[in-house]
């Protein structure tokens, strides 16, 4: 292509084995298969990688990728995506990040990353305006994610740089370490999920920094202006969006424990009485929330900066308040924010470490972990104290810290004993703070998502609250604790977010998909209707899939723990209530072109045009 809008056109290749770079041209035929982002980094994971490659090798492939939409004036634009195999689910790995890191590094001179290879000693990445530089980074190793932010930032004599790092936890192979960007001033912005840290710590590299002076074109950007500010009165009236304006995603605390969604005490428990200490509400009533904080191009500012009991930074947001608040069954705020600010120094995904910490306290209640496995420690529900030290064990991987760094699936393997029936994973991921007997498609979604147990595949508990999208024929409300029809809804919305993941854009802005893709069209110039879109989606989430499958995922793996199959909660929103699953696999599965095993079919994945990149690794399985 001679001239790109809205891409770049160019992705940097690191090999850190000799310490290499090189600069590859975006092909045009993938932009037009793969959209970006999350698409376009599962194509190239295909490309360079077996799906069967160990996570932690030096052949595992860490894809960093921006979207075509990123970085330009479309709101809430400022998102990118990381990708590998997962040390976590031994599969398919991603997570996504928002602030302004991707812009940085589109302004820099490129689309995306590749990462090979391992540095046989600490190394950071440093990108600027078409350049690459592999730089020791010994002196860096053991820092924390902020303090690697600001001496780098000292180092380089540039606080306009952008940082994404790992912190210990990265480099001692947690398997669910985070990569943290935009780290200062005002908290990081965290590429959370599936250990994407620990892949990025594998290879010895610490950091990533990425300055740029360059321009992201558009198309027919007096048209885009037009349409975003036609646009932008429907966006800030929507509840959701006037919510999170004002408390963040902590607002919908109280929301989701009356439906009986939020966890509590490992998703025993419907009723608690703490739940209003440490809503979004309270955090504002206690004075915990100094300022807001926005995204790149974001009207919505829904990113709290906090400031108590000498931590500066990012405040709790919805996830976290539940994983290490109502999960463990502590109400208090102050507490939560000093646990979330050590998750995000040491670099550990805080869903991930609360349940790991709550399958130990319930195994250890019930008499299967003791005193000799956590060196001492006695776990129990509500002790703040216990668990601050359980963070910092992790982060460290010392101790019984070595242990719940594993994740609650591998810990409780290699413990036994029957404690796998209290960790509450699928796939690996631990479960994240919604619970699947509130919303009956979320478990659905749950079980059916690539990488693990994931909210923001699909979304789909905003169309069980009532949401309708008639952009994707999805025109009835749908009762949320019924199965029925919930097999086409959530096909329907995993394949729309996976076009979202792949422009990149925020999921909390509410852009009628219809709009999002005269978007695209005026962005690149490169005309995309809506069903063009989602015919990408499905073949984007089906590339992923078929990386699941090719490391042994089926039927036998999409489902969720038995408590949400057998054990209905007494009391509460989502009283009486279990997860019919599979009558919504079988709809499902028929909707996505899959055989009553989970595998796509052969006429799908000709259908989708992905059967030549799939059907070397099906043909040596």
């Amino acid at each position: 292509m001679s001239e790109w809008y809205g891409y770049i056109g160019k992705i940097l290749e690191v090999d850190l084995s000799s310490g290499k770079t090189r600069v590859r041209e975006l092909k045009e035929e993938d932009a037009d298969m793969f959209i970006g982002g999350i698409g376009l980094a599962a194509k190239i994971m295909f490309d360079e990688v077996d799906p069967r490659v160990e996570p932690l090798s030096p052949d595992n492939v860490l894809v960093f990728m921006t979207g075509p939409l990123t970085g330009t004036m479309v709101q809430c634009s400022g998102r990118y995506v990381v990708a590998a195999k997962s040390p976590l689910t031994m599969a398919w790995g991603e997570a996504h990040a928002s602030g302004f890191w991707g812009v940085e590094l589109k302004k820099a001179g490129f689309d995306g990353i590749i990462i090979k290879g391992r540095s046989s000693n600490p190394v950071y990445l440093y990108i600027h305006d078409g350049e690459a530089e592999v730089r020791d980074a010994s002196k860096y190793w053991g820092l924390t994610t902020v303090e690697t932010d600001l001496s780098l930032k000292n180092d380089l004599g540039d606080k306009a740089i952008r940082v994404a790092a790992i912190g210990p936890a990265g480099e001692k192979l947690v398997r669910y370490a985070i990569i943290a960007s935009d780290i200062t001033p005002d908290g990081p912005r965290v590429a959370g999920r599936t250990g994407m840290g620990a892949v990025m710590g594998s290879k010895n590299l610490k950091a990533i920094v990425v300055k740029g002076n360059g321009q992201i074109k558009v198309k027919e950007p007096e048209k885009l202006r037009s349409n975003i500010n036609r646009l932008l009165p429907y966006i800030l009236s929507y509840p959701t969006t006037q919510l999170y304006s004002i408390y963040g995603t902590a607002g919908e605390v109280e929301e989701f424990y009356e439906y009986g969604d939020m966890p509590i005490k490992n998703f025993t428990v419907g009723k608690w009485d703490g739940i209003l200490n440490i809503s979004g509400r309270a955090f504002r009533e206690k004075d915990i929330v100094k300022a807001h904080r926005a995204c790149w191009a974001c009207p919505i500012h829904c990113w709290k900066y906090v400031e108590v009991n000498n931590v500066k930074g990012r405040g709790p947001e919805y996830e976290t308040i539940a994983s290490l608040g109502s999960m463990l069954m502590i109400d208090d705020p102050y507490y939560i924010v000093k646990a979330n600010d050590l998750c995000n120094k040491y670099g550990i995904d805080t869903i991930s470490t609360g349940g790991t910490i709550a399958w130990a306290i319930e195994s250890f209640e019930k008499g299967l972990l003791t005193k000799e496995d956590t060196d001492g420690l006695e776990l129990k529900w509500g002790d703040k104290e216990t668990v601050l030290k359980l963070i910092e064990l992790i982060g460290k991987r010392e101790g019984f810290g070595k242990l719940l760094g594993e994740g609650c699936r591998m810990a409780s393997r290699s413990i036994g004993r029957g404690t796998e029936k209290y960790c509450m994973h699928v796939k690996g991921t631990e479960m994240p703070m919604h619970d699947p007997r509130a919303f009956k498609g979320m478990g659905l979604q749950y079980a059916t998502s690539n990488r693990g147990a994931d909210h923001l595949q699909g979304l789909t508990f905003r169309i069980e609250q009532g949401e309708r999208v008639t952009d994707l024929k999805i025109y009835e409300r749908y009762d949320r604790v019924s199965y029925i029809g919930k097999g086409r809804v959530v096909a329907t919305m995993e394949t729309w977010h996976e076009v979202l993941e792949s422009l990149v854009i925020c999921k909390f802005i509410s852009i009628p998909p219809l709009h999002l893709a005269g978007m695209y069209t005026l962005v690149t110039g490169r005309k995309k209707t809506l069903q063009d879109l989602l015919t990408a989606g499905k073949r984007i989430f089906t590339l992923k899939r078929m990386f699941n499958v090719i490391n042994g995922i089926s039927r036998k793996d999409d489902t969720l723990p038995e408590r949400f199959l057998k054990e209905p909660l007494g009391e509460g929103g989502a009283k009486g209530q279990v997860v019919e699953l599979e009558p919504m696999l079988n709809e499902y599965y028929n909707y996505m072109g899959w055989d009553e095993n989970g595998i796509p079919t052969r006429e799908t994945l000709k259908e989708l045009g992905i059967l030549p990149i799939v059907e070397r690794f099906m043909n040596n399985k």
